[in-house]
């Protein structure tokens, strides 16, 4: 694979991890994480490993309730350095609840990126808010 094509993968892990969250395939979300990767939010705390990361889906859950949560990542910078990666990018997330949509967070992510076995995943994705979230 190529810096291209490695960079192309690790954007569509960023789409998939958002993807997969929003659409409560919790499962397929974990799989967007190395073995020990972690996730680390000022907002819902710092889960690390498989079991750990499902067990925050059940906290993501009911922090969310009844809103359909939308994760929208943009102006994403990639440095690569062969089978790893960091990489920076804008975050805003919205709930879409009873007929409105609200912005509950800006910020950005951080990212510390792996490949393992061929595929890109993330070893560790931080949360660095603008502000407190809404609600």
């Amino acid at each position: 694979m190529n810096a291209l094509e490695d960079k192309e993968a690790i954007r569509d892990l960023m789409t998939r991890y958002c993807l997969s969250i929003d659409a409560g395939r919790y499962e397929d979300w974990v799989q967007c994480f190395t073995e020990d990767g972690t996730f680390n939010s000022p907002i819902l705390g710092k889960w690390q490993g498989p079991e750990k990361l499902l067990a925050f889906t059940g906290r993501y859950k009911e922090w969310t309730g009844d809103a359909q949560p939308r994760h929208c990542v943009m102006n994403i910078l990639i440095d690569l350095d062969g089978d790893t990666a960091t990489a920076e990018s804008y975050l805003l997330m919205t709930h879409a609840a009873q007929g409105k949509t609200e912005l509950v967070i800006s910020g950005r992510y951080e990212d510390e990126i792996e490949k393992v076995a061929g595929q890109w995943r993330f070893k560790e994705r931080k949360v660095c808010p603008d502000t407190s979230p809404a609600g």
